[in-house]
């Protein structure tokens, strides 16, 4: 309890006044001094002026910026560097009360201390009491103080000329203006209270009933704000008289409609503005106006989020993944309506009278609502960015708005992730452990196609809609569940296989139960799609390996097709040789398939699975005009479902052009084998009998040896680091396989490096034309030699046949030849000398040219390639340099740096 001086008013009544007094004399060294009472006076204009400002919406940190930065402006930068400090200080405080109060105090009385505070400034004497300083009006009559203090409410207090108070005006410093100094002649007391609409009568005004012996007249002496201006505010009264006023209570309670998106009586929908507003013939004060508006941006929310639920729950087409995105909006608007429902439970127990000391106000709806507003906001966003989408896609937007710092938002965001992940993951359970696809509405990122047959299951039935992929499933993850869902159905439609797939136990599967939600579903789905992709893989190459003998059949196709059974291609090469070279259009199948099965029981392939030999064919390829039988034969290999989706026609196709390929080179060194052994014969039954014949039989040898160097060398690169290379490589893949993916990509990049590597791929077509070309030069030589052969047998037959008929005249006793036979003996050999030989010689040279410049060309191109394989190959068809010192164009390249290739 604290008296002022000479009073016996308690604490608890005191006013503003007189605690500012207190205050002042407290801080002063002598309290009834004259400075003590200057300052208690000096106080109060300063407090009345800084009154008459409304107190802006303005948060404490915000204020302390704005007085920095007027520091700032101002050059001041020291000084508010140790404003921050102190304010930072401040807030570490916990016996400061009203800390923003006093800091705006502050800054109002900052800003403002160059004015005078004039007696015009007044509003904060009406908050205190028209009366707070005993004046006397000697215009007027004089009020006694005893009368103002009674009707200011302040007791019985003293009367401040007992300490020293201004008893007159003129004692009064000439800052300080009276209320009787506001009357000007212009204005009359009624006239003043007609313009304010002032219906209250002095008593009740100043709010003490003991008050009524003062005269009417008085109430123009009553403190008004900015009465100096009352001219303005006037006119404003008195246009805003036919407004109707609302109170707090009716704001309150058309909120709570509004917060449903109802509108009401006086806050109702604006087009223009979009958005739920006051009306304009309202009179509420302009801070509660803007507490409306912002507290009505809930019902704008309410109604945005409510008309995509009604909408999308109509369209039958929006799929699972939008049902229940629609399920998680109106749950998160459950918990919405579950907070209005505890707020009109309280407006209820108010009317009731139950707790008529807690009724709600705006200032209570703002705290309120204050989560739930951004709760809204937040929702609403989701709304909006998933506006159009559907499936896995819409998943993908829910769960890139988790990666959010605002631990609210990534709550909200992962509550509505984990509805709307639900179907996502049944479709994807049921896809990976039954290999069910339900997915009427095409939102899973697997699509199958059912015009597919199931020869084309594995390539063309089922894809990934990478669209529909929810981002919290990687792509490696995505392509699993693709794969053991496909390898399902493959396993049943195409292997007709129906055993059970030990897919993992009943204690795993517990611990693997979905969350519902992208992130910690993350690792449980991992973990379930990798032993799902494990055993349905390991299940399916079981299957294919031991009942379809898919390795096997591999193995087959290396030796027949691609010619890895040496000794059966040697026989079949025997056999077909005679058949072979007759022309295309008279070779009969009947006639073939003899030869070919002679071939496999004279080999080692006799001895091959009974499955193999019964799927071994052959084929005879499309004839073209001049085409013979070494151009249209082929072997063939014969694949049934589910081999036919490892060896499709496709593939087939390219092993028959690598075994066209691969045959032609074998034709060429099985010629020039037989070339060889006539050049032998030929050379020792000739030479001895025909001596002009010996340069010519040289020359053929040197030119058969030419291309036998050649096609080995061709044949050795072929062999071993083409096809044994590539098989290798084929073969250590197969081993490392996981799944029936890798094996048929494994066997397409085998027959990919075989095609590169045998010239048979695009870029390398002016390679493969250059040899080919080479090749038919060797058959050219082939018939050219049997030409050359046959013109030296008939003439050494006829030489012969004229020295055995001499030996038989010897016999007989005619001693002698016949002068005309033997003149017709001699001219034919002259015969032979002058024109068959150097005819021979020169057909020998020309084959030999061409034959060489060909060579010359092929080794010039492989110069030029990229692949190391085929830069060596070069550099072994010309190891001595024959070549390259005949042909000045390859000469510009050094050997040196060829080798170091």
């Amino acid at each position: 309890m604290v008296s002022y001086p000479g009073s016996t008013m308690s604490t608890s009544s005191a006013t503003p006044e007189v605690l500012i007094q207190k205050l002042c004399q407290c801080l002063c060294e002598h309290p009834d001094s004259d400075a003590a009472r200057k300052s208690a006076q000096y106080s109060l204009r300063m407090l009345s002026y800084c009154g008459q400002h409304a107190v802006p919406n303005i948060d404490e940190t915000s204020l302390i910026e704005k007085m920095k930065l007027q520091m700032t402006k101002s050059g001041r930068v020291d000084d508010a560097v140790k404003l921050a400090i102190l304010h930072r200080r401040l807030k570490q405080s916990d016996y400061l009360q009203n800390r923003w109060s006093i800091l705006y105090l502050l800054h109002a009385l900052s800003n403002k201390k160059e004015h005078k505070f004039g007696g015009g400034n007044m509003l904060f004497r009406q908050g205190l009491a028209s009366a707070s300083t005993p004046v006397t009006n000697t215009s007027q009559g004089r009020i006694s103080q005893q009368s103002l203090t009674s009707s200011s409410g302040f007791g019985t207090a003293a009367a401040p000329s007992t300490r020293g108070g201004y008893e007159s005006v003129s004692q009064l410093p000439s800052e300080i203006r009276t209320p009787s100094d506001f009357i000007r002649s212009d204005y009359p007391s009624t006239n003043l209270s007609s313009r304010l609409a002032w219906t209250k009568t002095p008593s009740t005004h100043l709010g003490n009933s003991d008050s009524g012996h003062l005269q009417t007249s008085t109430l123009s002496q009553v403190p008004l704000q900015n009465i100096s201006n009352r001219t303005g505010r006037n006119t404003t009264l008195q246009s805003q008289s036919h407004k109707e006023k609302i109170g707090e209570a009716s704001l309150v309670r058309q909120l709570l409609y509004i917060f449903q998106g109802i509108e009401t009586k006086n806050i109702k929908h604006s087009t223009r503005e979009n958005a739920f507003c006051l009306g304009t013939d309202i009179e509420v004060d302009k801070q509660d106006r803007q507490v409306v508006h912002r507290l009505a941006e809930l019902g704008w929310l309410h109604n945005h989020i409510k008309k995509y639920i009604d909408s999308h729950n109509k369209d039958k087409a929006f799929g699972l993944v939008g049902q229940a995105f629609c399920a998680a909006l109106q749950q998160e608007l459950t918990e919405y309506y579950r907070l209005l429902s505890v707020l009109q439970s309280q407006i209820q127990q108010v009317d009731s009278g139950f707790e008529d000391d807690s009724a709600l106000t705006l200032s209570k709806l703002v705290v309120w609502t204050y989560e739930p507003l951004e709760r809204l906001r937040w929702i609403a966003t989701l709304v909006d960015i998933c506006q159009g989408k559907k499936g896995g896609a819409l998943a993908s937007v829910v769960y890139s708005y988790m990666q959010t710092g605002d631990e609210n938002a990534q709550s909200i965001t992962r509550r509505v992730l984990q509805i709307v992940s639900q179907p996502i993951f049944h479709i994807v359970e049921c896809w990976i452990y039954d290999g069910e696809l339900n997915d009427p509405f095409h939102e899973f990122f697997v699509a199958a196609d059912l015009s597919v047959g199931n020869e084309r299951l594995w390539y063309d039935k089922y894809r990934m809609r990478h669209q529909m992929v929810p981002s919290f499933i990687k792509t490696e993850q995505a392509q699993k569940i693709l794969l053991v869902g496909k390898s399902i159905n493959f396993l049943r439609l195409v292997c007709r296989d129906r055993t059970p797939i030990p897919l993992q136990d009943k204690s795993l599967e517990d611990e693997a139960r979905p969350k519902g939600y992208g992130l910690e579903f993350a690792s449980d789905l991992k973990l379930r799609v990798d032993k799902a992709y494990e055993a349905t893989s390991c299940h399916l190459l079981s299957v294919l390996n031991d009942r379809y003998k898919m390795l096997t059949h591999l193995h087959a196709l290396r030796k027949f097709l691609l010619l890895g059974q040496g000794d059966f291609i040697r026989h079949l090469l025997d056999l077909l040789q005679d058949e072979l070279a007759k022309p295309a259009t008279t070779l009969y199948r009947h006639n073939l398939s003899g030869p070919v099965e002679a071939a496999v029981r004279a080999s080692n392939a006799q001895f091959e699975d009974s499955d193999v030999l019964a799927r071994l064919d052959f084929r005879l390829l499309e004839i073209n005009p001049g085409d013979c039988g070494w151009d249209v034969f082929s072997l063939d290999y014969h694949v049934d479902p589910p081999l036919n989706t490892l060896i499709t026609p496709d593939v087939m196709l390219v092993y028959l052009r690598i075994f066209i390929f691969l045959w032609r080179a074998k034709r060429m060194e099985y010629q020039l084998a037989l070339i060889w052994t006539n050049t032998m014969e030929q050379t020792r039954k000739l030479a001895h009998n025909l001596v002009h014949l010996k340069g010519v039989l040289h020359h053929c040898h040197t030119l058969a040896a030419e291309m036998v160097h050649f096609v080995h060398q061709m044949q050795y690169y072929i062999a071993f680091e083409v096809l044994e290379c590539s098989w290798a490589d084929l073969q250590l893949k197969l081993e490392e396989a996981k799944d029936f993916d890798e094996i048929i990509g494994a066997h397409h990049s085998f027959l990919e490096s075989l095609m590169k590597r045998c010239l048979l791929d695009p870029p390398s077509s002016h390679l493969l034309m250059q040899l080919r070309t080479i090749f038919d030069q060797i058959v050219k030589f082939e018939y050219l030699q049997k030409d050359i052969y046959e013109q030296s047998s008939a003439e050494l037959r006829e030489r012969q046949l004229y020295e055995k008929e001499l030996e038989d005249a010897e016999k007989k006793g005619v001693w002698g030849a016949d002068s005309e036979k033997e003149e017709e003996e001699m001219k034919r050999r002259r015969e032979f000398k002058r024109v068959t030989v150097p005819e021979m010689r020169a057909r020998l040279k020309v084959c030999t040219c061409a034959y060489q410049d060909m060579v010359v060309m092929f080794l010039r191109q492989l110069d030029t390639e990229s692949d190391a394989n085929l830069r060596n190959l070069s550099w072994r068809l010309d190891f001595n340099e024959h070549y390259r010192t005949r042909n000045t164009a390859l000469q510009r390249v050094k050997p040196s740096s060829n080798k170091k290739r």
